[in-house]
């Protein structure tokens, strides 16, 4: 069903909508044409010989006396087109036209006007259930008789005809024509789709330059715009990973000066800017590598990474608790995604006074939640907190500021190993990070 809801949604299945749309507007106007043309034409030839075969038996019954009229009318009769003699005719004449049946009434007397008046037609046979859709009639003749006669009444109501199957064969043979060629047109299409969805996670996605003039064109155009930003993102990188990296120098000097400096309270002051300083570094640099990262996926036991993450914050005198689980596997980079839960750890436990890290195994997926007694996000400033380098909380002090990318850093790396964060205010009070991370051998 999802299926067909996208096929309908996409530009592939409303193109071919539309044409098997026109193909049968076409074929049925076509259709509806030929037969009424066919049935006209039909009507026409079968009232000219009607009428004909009427004046006929007439000019034939009159030559004849009354007693032997029965005999000429059945002499003058066929399998198709019987005639009869009827000497007591008045009663008959007096039966209306059916309603049906006063288009061919008028055309026979306009071929024939000697049949009017008292001509009648019906296709009334209620005792003669394999006749019931023969044409009867009766007319009356000058000494009082009256000739009946009976024809099949078919013409028109036979409207498939070779030309009409053919026809029909055409239009399959076009609609499936035109699925085909839509199908190739679209295939270019969805290729070119899913590659501009890779576009910006990492190394440049080569489009594939296939299909129509305009859908090489916009391949050829994104394949030269992802060199230009590649390019630039690249020089931008290695100019800032070269700023970040020569810093370490000046640092480690003042680190060495540090011991000169006579004022205890003094020497731990700068110890601590020099420590704010060299985070900042890291984690600009984690920042930057990003996508990057030559790290590899491999499958990892996460509940053991977070038993360990939560060991060393408790060696660390931080109150974080870790439950769930012995063993949950998942398809990561192990030191980005190490990485990315320290710095929901840290982040819980610089905001708040205790972190509860938690882990559920579903059927496809895992479920982990770092959970602080903090105060919480803003709702509005929710979306805002994954912004690099943004800090929601005013004050600059590493204490409680931090650098404005370890959020960034954690959501990023989840990301890349096809997992999702988020946050949320817990009801109780606090904040949750919540991650959802596809289970090894999962697909997903």
């Amino acid at each position: 069903m999802k299926a067909l809801v996208d096929l309908a949604r996409s530009l592939e299945g409303r193109t071919v909508a539309v044409l098997l749309l026109a193909v049968l507007l076409v074929h049925g106007g076509a259709l509806t044409i030929y037969r009424r043309s066919a049935a006209a034409a039909a009507d026409e030839a079968f009232a000219t010989e009607v009428a004909r075969q009427l004046v006929l038996a007439r000019e034939a019954v009159l030559r004849r006396p009354p007693d032997a009229r029965a005999t000429e009318a059945k002499a003058l009769s066929s399998n198709h087109f019987e005639i009869g003699w009827d000497p007591r005719g008045q009663a008959r004449t007096a039966t209306a036209t059916d309603p049906v049946l006063r288009d061919l009434r008028d055309r026979l007397v306009a071929l024939e006007p000697i049949l009017d008046p008292g001509l009648t037609l019906t296709l009334e046979a209620p005792n003669e259930p394999l006749h019931r859709q023969d044409l009867r009639g009766s007319f009356p003749l000058l000494d009082g008789g009256a000739l009946t006669f009976r024809s099949a009444h078919g013409p028109s109501l036979n409207p498939v005809t070779p030309w009409a199957s053919l026809a029909t064969a055409m239009a399959i043979l076009i609609g499936v024509a035109a699925v085909v060629l839509m199908h190739r047109i679209a295939g270019p299409l969805r290729e070119l789709t899913q590659a501009t969805g890779r576009i910006g996670h990492g190394a440049v996605v080569r489009l594939p330059e296939i299909g129509p003039d305009e859908m090489r064109g916009i391949a050829r155009a994104l394949n030269a715009m992802q060199d230009r930003i590649h390019r630039l993102v690249g020089e931008r990188t290695q100019a800032l990973a070269a700023v970040s990296h020569d810093l370490r120098t000046p640092m480690a000097r003042l680190r060495l000066r540090l011991d000169r400096v006579e004022d205890e309270g003094e020497r731990r002051a700068m110890a601590s800017d020099l420590d704010e300083m060299q985070a900042m570094v890291e984690a600009t640099l984690a920042y930057l590598r990003g996508d990057a990262d030559p790290e590899t996926r491999q499958v990892t036991n996460v509940a053991s990474v977070l038993m360990g993450i939560a060991d060393a914050s408790v060696d660390a005198n931080r109150d974080v608790v870790f439950e769930g689980p012995a063993r949950a596997l998942a398809t990561v980079r192990s030191s980005a995604f190490r990485r990315a839960l320290e710095n929901l750890v840290d982040n819980g436990v610089r905001y708040g006074t205790r972190v509860r890290i938690g882990l559920r195994v579903e059927d496809a997926a895992m479920m982990l939640q770092v959970d602080d007694d903090g105060p919480g996000i803003p709702p509005a400033e929710i979306a805002r907190a994954f912004e690099p380098f943004v800090r929601l909380e005013g004050s600059r002090n590493r204490n409680t500021g931090g650098t404005g990318l370890g959020l960034t850093i954690a959501k990023r790396a989840v990301e890349a190993d096809g997992g999702s964060l988020e946050l949320i205010n817990r009801p109780g009070g606090g904040l949750r990070a919540a991650i959802r991370l596809p289970r090894a051998g999962s697909g997903g």
